[in-house]
């Protein structure tokens, strides 16, 4: 049969115009090191209040180029609130697939939760409920409570989402936990947030938030049958810390199921840290004057050389009285005092200290040596004074913390409220006879700031661990910035002095020390960091005790003597010898020392009065004094269906 000729003209003429088949060549380069990364990012792009579909795109992940942006990390930033509406069976069905304690948020999602309160606020999306308008805070040091901002932003926002949790919202995937976050619901939610991100452990990438990990539109009582099965145990389980978050209005420890994870932490052998806000007003106000104290003092000091008055003597030793009587006073006004004066007199000091300029006969920089050494003495001590003033508004903040965190708190979890009967008798029955101990590692907490396997066991052992799980700095700043001045020192010596070998090894010995007893503070768990550096405070101290006015003495005599007696260097390598001993020991092995030990620890982690060991005082008499001091009037009743939310 023939072909339709008409037909195989179409087919000719379609087969000229088709176009020619193009080949696309793939060039392969070699791999070039990356010039440039993200360092921030642009704002986010919406129209009538929607993301376009344009706009919905996020970075491949590429595990060799960690900074770039990729999904669940710095992308989410930039994420709009769901980027997948669920339904409620796959909501259901997404909550089962992924592990209870892989409900879990980063840094940067609370930084966003932050930022979508706030603009919900502005627009009166969050509204103060009728019986909160008094005691709610709508401003940016507080926000409303959690319980509000739940009910009318988490919920909502995850009610459009599918009715899956935020956190699951956010990472479908969900993530590892490494902190666990406990607190009461009471507190304003810009309070809550900046204590967590404030007190966030270093090394630790994301936290189970109840508030956030569980599905507040699905029907959370299924999830809470058993208590040892629920979301709360299992994320704490695999938990690396427990993160306690105060709050202004009473203890955490009044709500049952804040209890019931005080007394898994304690079972798992966790340690519980004290969230705190950062308090940068008080310390900027600390340093700020401690700074103008200085600079009036270096007006001071000029201006004494300019009149060739010299009391450089007497300003030696005002700065060593003023540094000891810092560092043991109690009193905050007294600390504040001393350490303005300290500043005044190191600014004087600065330049009105010349005695032993020109000491060594030596040219050129040699013979200005001691005259830069002592420069840098000054602003080690000034520095000192800055860091007294750093600890002294920090010690406030710890304080301020641990008071909220005893306010109501009856000395046991027996007394706390639950609002649900059954889910207190299911509690109360897995905690069986261990109530007491959980009463005291709560005890524990609230008097060290901490609690940890560690500071329980010595606690047991009768010694005081008052404020045991805080530490202050300046001392231990003044040991590891002289390193340096000891290398110089040692260079200086052996190049110039010729000194005998002995001598120059026993500074060999000091410099050696510190920088091994830094790798160790760096490498401890938080409770022996803080017992390190407070047993470094003591032994610094008794080593400055000998050595300043050692150092004074000869200062003063420059005229007469030729150079002091090397022989003293014998005592820093012995101090810091013995700092890097105690180091390694740590608190259980000192601790276990017969006859001693305990004496030895409770030296190291006292303050002030209390340098003798004691017997602990009982729970209840220890929170009954700490509620006492606290104002009255700030004891805010809960409502029934507000004293244990999940």
């Amino acid at each position: 049969m023939l072909g339709d000729p008409a037909g195989d003209g179409v087919e000719e003429d379609t087969a000229r115009a088709a176009e020619p088949e193009i080949k696309i060549s793939i060039v392969r380069v070699k791999a070039q090191p990356r010039k440039h990364k993200v360092i921030s990012y642009g704002y986010r792009k919406l129209v009538d209040g929607e993301v376009p579909e344009m706009y919905r795109f996020q970075y491949l992940p590429d595990p060799d180029l960690p900074e770039d942006l990729h999904p669940g990390l710095q992308g989410d930033l930039m994420a709009p609130r769901s980027t997948r509406r669920y339904t409620t069976l796959e909501a259901l069905a997404l909550h089962e697939s992924v592990s209870p304690d892989r409900w879990c948020v980063t840094r940067a999602d609370l930084k966003y939760l932050r930022q979508e309160v706030w603009t919900a606020i502005q627009a009166g999306e969050i509204q103060p409920k009728g019986c909160d308008e008094e005691t709610e805070c709508f401003d940016e040091l507080y926000g409303p409570s959690i319980y509000t901002v739940t009910q009318q932003h988490i919920m909502p926002v995850t009610e459009q989402a599918g009715k899956v949790s935020w956190a699951l919202m956010r990472h479908p995937n969900g993530l590892d936990c490494d902190v666990f976050i406990s607190h009461a619901w009471q507190e304003g939610v810009f309070e809550f947030l900046a204590k967590v991100l404030h007190s966030w452990p270093t090394r630790a990438r994301h936290a189970w938030c109840c508030m956030l990990a569980n599905p507040q539109n699905l029907d959370i009582g299924a999830l809470l049958q058993s208590p040892s099965s629920s979301p709360f145990a299992l994320a704490l389980r695999v938990s690396k810390y427990v993160l306690v978050v105060p709050n202004r209005h009473r203890s955490i420890y009044t709500r049952l199921w804040c209890g019931y994870e005080a007394y898994r932490a304690h079972e798992e052998g966790k340690t519980i840290l004290v969230a705190q806000a950062s308090g940068g007003t008080q310390i900027r106000a600390a340093l700020t004057w401690a700074i103008l104290a200085g600079l009036v003092g270096m007006l001071w000091g000029a201006g004494m050389k300019r009149w060739h008055v010299d009391i450089s003597p007497a300003l030696l030793w005002i700065v060593l009285v003023a540094a000891w009587s810092s560092v043991i006073a109690m009193d905050n006004t007294c600390r504040m005092t001393v350490n303005g004066i300290g500043s005044l007199v190191c600014g004087s000091l600065f330049f009105q200290w010349h005695t032993v300029r020109g000491q060594y006969d030596f040219e050129g920089f040699a013979c200005h040596m001691p005259y830069v050494e002592q420069r840098i003495i000054i602003l080690i001590m000034a520095g000192f004074f800055l860091l007294q003033e750093f600890d002294r508004a920090n010690g406030l903040a710890t304080k301020q913390e641990a008071l909220q965190l005893s306010r109501g708190y009856q000395g046991t979890i027996e007394r706390a409220a639950c609002s649900q009967a059954a889910d207190a008798m299911r509690i109360f029955e897995e905690i069986g006879q261990k109530t007491a101990a959980v009463d005291y590692a709560i005890h524990v907490l609230l008097k060290a700031g901490m609690s940890s396997p560690t500071l329980r066991q010595v606690a047991s052992k009768g010694v005081d661990i008052q404020h045991a799980g805080s530490a202050e700095v300046a001392v231990p700043f003044i040991a590891f910035t002289t390193t340096l001045l000891t290398l110089i020192r040692i260079c200086f010596d052996t190049l110039l002095l010729h000194l005998a070998w002995h001598n120059t090894l026993l500074q060999f010995i000091s410099f050696i020390s510190r920088p091994a007893l830094l790798v160790i503070l760096c490498r401890s768990p938080v409770d022996e960091r803080c017992f390190i550096l407070k047993m470094m405070t003591k032994l610094v101290l008794l080593y400055l005790m000998i050595a300043c006015p050692l150092v004074v003495f000869w200062e003063t005599r420059a005229a007469e003597m030729r150079m002091p007696s090397r022989a003293w260097f014998a005592l820093p390598a012995t101090i810091y010898s013995v700092i890097f001993f105690f180091a390694c020991l740590g608190m259980r092995r000192l601790v276990a020392i017969p006859a001693i030990g305990p004496g030895l620890l409770q030296l190291f982690l006292a303050r002030g009065s209390s340098l003798i060991p004691g017997d602990l005082r009982c729970c209840r008499s220890g929170t009954a004094e700490s509620e006492a001091t606290g104002d009255s009037s700030s004891h805010s009743s809960l409502s029934a269906n507000e004293a244990d939310e999940p």
